[in-house]
């Protein structure tokens, strides 16, 4: 009896992937079963999230970026646990790369698409590029290999940008992006509320290890939160921007509704990052200001009778002295103790750049300098001011190019919320305010690299709509 043609055919209609992903499985599995058991565990688990983005990018899937943005919220944790689990803490791990890995999955559906990008796109892309590259040079010469993971965390994030403009996405997609962004902020200010009042032996593990003095104790109502995240900082600012969001935008609050706004205000209040705060107040007035004036009268008197609520509840949680005295501080800045420090720090720093205008290179600042460093940060490891670490990093030609490009997509949302539609006009606000915000959070921190940046990106991703052929074709002329 005969097979019939179609029916054996079927095998060779497999994609092609499918059977590179059975291959590589095959491969990764027999190669694990020959390595240090905790390192195949590690191995294991870091393929076991990457294969998902790698299934949805090759399918086109509109879930990709809600992915992306979970596996950056929650990689920390993962790394915590398993450190935690082996007893074993590591200072350089591959868990670093995970999210970046996983953002690169962007790339299948970009290289799939025809390249036609809008003159401004393309012209701010080719100034990263330019500042990207004159660091990485200057890096590979001063620190080595940690100038290509600095680089990555550079980089990377602005992929965001690029599959917003080459992909065809709608309302409804932009939509679902933002909401999930929300919900994932939601699950860390969760997370970051149980973390405040049960301390999880593998959060109080790893805080011990790595000796995070300036976050607190590792004990209940004595820790600065930092949620999922690895740090309050990173944690501040992934749920500031979607309290901004929830706030501005009745739509934007995810799945808690009204009851999300005062879960994430509460998780963000027990980081103690006042930068956030107040970037976030920087972003919502500015979003208000853009708008109309119902709109603006609305979003006034809404923060307002919610400012009025948390001055009234923050006294009555356990440690919410602690919360009141810090903030109080603002009030009396020439006793803040982070002040001063940040005070004595830019007169230390001046100095240095203006002897060193070319720059240290990229790997020259932040968590990157481990991994010349022999797993300790580096001189420039922790650095309290985000323009100075940009200067540091790409010296006084590459700083200025990198934020001419800032510069350039900032003018062009500008732009593009004249001309908006009313549906689309929120998602350019909301992109310009966070990009502003993110410039004056320099004044704190750098956020144009790591998680910092893939938010940024994300949201700044969600301002430009694609043009049609025909007038990419007329802005071409």
């Amino acid at each position: 009896m005969k097979i019939p043609l179609q029916k054996t055919a079927g095998w060779l209609q497999v994609p092609a992937w499918m059977w590179l992903a059975f291959v590589v499985s095959v491969g990764v599995g027999f190669f694990c079963s020959i390595l240090d058991k905790q390192l195949a565990v590690q191995l294991t688990i870091i393929l076991s999230v990457f294969f998902p983005a790698l299934i949805m990018a090759e399918t086109d899937s509109k879930w990709l970026i809600p992915y992306i943005l979970f596996v950056w919220a929650v990689n920390p944790e993962i790394r915590r646990l398993f450190e935690w689990y082996h007893n074993e803490y590591h200072p350089v791990s591959l868990f670093s790369v995970l999210p970046l890995l996983v953002t690169l999955t962007v790339i299948i559906p970009i290289v799939r698409r025809r390249w036609e990008m809008t003159p401004v796109i393309r012209n701010v892309l080719i100034l990263f590029l330019i500042a990207l590259i004159y660091g990485l040079a200057i890096g590979m010469i001063r620190n080595g290999f940690a100038s290509l993971f600095d680089f990555a965390n550079y980089i990377v994030p602005l992929l965001f940008l690029v599959y917003a403009e080459l992909r065809s996405h709608g309302h409804a997609e932009r939509r679902l992006w933002m909401k999930s962004y929300v919900n994932i902020a939601l699950l860390v200010a969760v997370y970051g509320i149980i973390q405040f009042f049960v301390v999880p032996p593998w959060d109080a593990f790893w805080m011990n290890e790595v000796e995070m003095s300036t976050n607190g104790l590792p004990v209940p109502y004595e820790i600065r939160v930092f949620s999922s995240l690895n740090s309050p900082g990173p944690a501040g600012m992934f749920m500031s921007v979607a309290l901004m969001a929830m706030l501005v935008e009745k739509e934007w609050r995810g799945f808690m509704g009204w009851l999300g706004v005062p879960v994430m205000a509460l998780g963000l209040i027990i980081t103690l990052v006042r930068a956030s705060w107040v970037t976030m107040v920087v972003a919502i007035l500015l979003y208000l200001i853009l708008s109309n004036a119902k709109r603006r009268a609305q979003g006034l008197l809404l923060i307002f009778a919610i400012a009025i609520l948390g001055v009234g509840l923050i006294p009555v949680v356990p440690g919410g002295d602690k919360l009141v005295e810090r903030f109080q501080s603002l009030g009396n800045i020439n006793d803040d103790y982070s002040y001063n420090d940040r005070m004595e720090f830019t007169a230390n720093m001046i100095p240095k750049l203006l002897g060193n205008p070319f720059g240290e290179g990229l790997g020259s600042v932040g968590t990157g300098t481990k991994l010349e460093n022999g797993g300790q940060l580096g001189q420039y490891g922790n650095f309290d001011n985000g323009f100075f670490a940009l200067f540091l990093t790409f010296g006084f030609f590459g700083a200025i190019v990198f934020f001419r490009a800032i510069w350039l997509y900032a003018k062009q949302l500008f732009r593009s919320l004249k001309t908006a539609g009313q549906a689309d006009q929120k998602y350019v606000r909301l992109a310009l305010c966070v990009l502003i915000s993110a410039v004056c959070y320099l004044t704190f921190e750098n956020r144009m690299s790591g998680i910092g940046a893939a938010i940024v990106w994300f949201v700044a991703a969600l301002g430009i709509k694609p043009l049609p052929a025909i007038e990419r074709i007329e802005e071409r002329k």
